[in-house]
C-alpha cells in the first residue's frame, strides 16, 4: 500500500520524460507556439504543449498504479477532473486566445468541480465559504500562471509543493490523493529536463493553470481534512510564494499606475534575477524557498501542539516576505532581452 504512491511518482516521471518530446513535435505540427515578445525572455518560437504532456503523464501514472477505492474516486478524482478542465481551458487560450471574463469563468468551473466533491468547513455560512474558496482558487491559479515567466520556475516549484502536500496526505491516510499528488510531482520532474535550464518547450497557460489548480485543490483537501484550529494554516505555507508574488505585483502596479492584468517583467523573481544576475540561480533559489515553506507547513500540520511553532513560523515568513518585498520594490524593472540570432 505504501509503495503504490511512490510507484505513481516513478511511472509519471518516466512518462513525462517520454511524452514531452512527442508534445514538442505535436506543437510544431499544430502551431501551438509561443512567439517572441518584448516582455518575454525567449527570442524564438517555442512549443506550448508542455502542460498537456505533464497532465497525461500524471493521469496515466496515477491510473496505472491505483486500485479503484472510494477515497481515491472521491478526492483524487475531483482533483484530476478539475485539473482537466483547467488544462483544456488553457489549451484553448494558448491556441486561440481568450478574454479575461471567459478565462475567469473556466477557472471558476474548475474550482466548482472540486468543491462539489469536497468543500472546506471554515465555520462560515455555506454561500460565503463557497465564494471565498472559489475566489482563492482562481487567484492562486492566476498567481501560478503569472509566475510561469522563467524556465523551470513553475514546474519545479509545483513539483516540490506537491511532494509536500503528498507527504501530508500520506500522514492522514489518504493514499489515493497522495498518489495523485505524487503522480503530478513526478510528471513535473520528467518534464523539467526539457524545460530547464534551456527550454525546448513551455508549459503554456494550459500547464500553469492546471498546476495552479492542482496546488489550490491540494490545499483545500488538506484544510478540509485537518481538525479545526491552527493546524489548518499548515497547507497555506506551501502556497506562500505564489501568493506573495501576486500581492507584490498588484501592489507595485497599483502604486505606479500601471494596469494590473498586463504582463510584464516586474515580478519578484524578475527583480531577484536582476540582483543575482542569473535566471538559473534565481529559479534554483526559489525552489529551495518553496521546499523550506513546505517543511514549515508540515511542521505545523504534524505537531501535537502546533500553536507556538505556527505563530513563530508565521511571524518569521511574514517578516521575511515583507522585507524582501520592500527591497525588491526598489530594484528597477529589467529591460527586455535583446534578440539573439
Amino acid at each position: 500500500m505504501g509503495l503504490m504512491p511512490l510507484l505513481a511518482f516513478a511511472v509519471a516521471a518516466a512518462l513525462g520524460w517520454l511524452l514531452t518530446p512527442l508534445a514538442i513535435r505535436l506543437a510544431w505540427a499544430t502551431d501551438f507556439l509561443d512567439q517572441p515578445a518584448a516582455r518575454k525572455l525567449h527570442a524564438a518560437a517555442t512549443p506550448l504543449l508542455g502542460g498537456l504532456a505533464v497532465f497525461l503523464a500524471s493521469l496515466l501514472g496515477w491510473l496505472a498504479t491505483q486500485p479503484v477505492r472510494a477515497e481515491s474516486a472521491r478526492e483524487a478524482g475531483a482533483l484530476l477532473a478539475g485539473a482537466a478542465v483547467a488544462m483544456a481551458w488553457g489549451l484553448w487560450d494558448d491556441r486561440f486566445g481568450m478574454g479575461v471574463p471567459l478565462k475567469l469563468a473556466g477557472q471558476g468551473i474548475a474550482a466548482a468541480i472540486l468543491l462539489a466533491g469536497r468543500a472546506p468547513d471554515l465555520g462560515l455560512p455555506d454561500p460565503v465559504e463557497l465564494v471565498l474558496t472559489i475566489v482563492a482558487l482562481v487567484a492562486l491559479m492566476n498567481a501560478v500562471n503569472f509566475l510561469d515567466n522563467m524556465n523551470g520556475m513553475v514546474a519545479g516549484m509545483a513539483g516540490i509543493a506537491l511532494l509536500g502536500f503528498a507527504t501530508g496526505s500520506l500522514a492522514r491516510g489518504a493514499t489515493g490523493t497522495a498518489a495523485a499528488q505524487l503522480a503530478l510531482a513526478g510528471a513535473c520532474a520528467g518534464f523539467l529536463p526539457w524545460n530547464f535550464p534551456r527550454a525546448r518547450i513551455f508549459l503554456g497557460d494550459a500547464g500553469s493553470l492546471f498546476l495552479g489548480y492542482s496546488l489550490g485543490a491540494s490545499a483545500v483537501l488538506a484544510v478540509s481534512a485537518a481538525p479545526p484550529g491552527i493546524t489548518r494554516i499548515g497547507p497555506l505555507f506551501m502556497l506562500a510564494y505564489p501568493a506573495f508574488d501576486l500581492i507584490f505585483v498588484v501592489v507595485n502596479r497599483l502604486r505606479e499606475g500601471r494596469p494590473v492584468q498586463q504582463g510584464g517583467r516586474d515580478h519578484s523573481n524578475h527583480r531577484l534575477s536582476s540582483v543575482i544576475q542569473c535566471p538559473k540561480r534565481t529559479v534554483i533559489l526559489l525552489w529551495f524557498v518553496t521546499a523550506a515553506l513546505c517543511a514549515s507547513g508540515l511542521v505545523v500540520q504534524n505537531l501535537s501542539r502546533p500553536m507556538v511553532p505556527a505563530l513563530l513560523l508565521s511571524a518569521l515568513w511574514t517578516g521575511l516576505f515583507l522585507w524582501t518585498g520592500r527591497r525588491l520594490s526598489s530594484v528597477p524593472i529589467a529591460p527586455p532581452p535583446r534578440p539573439t540570432t
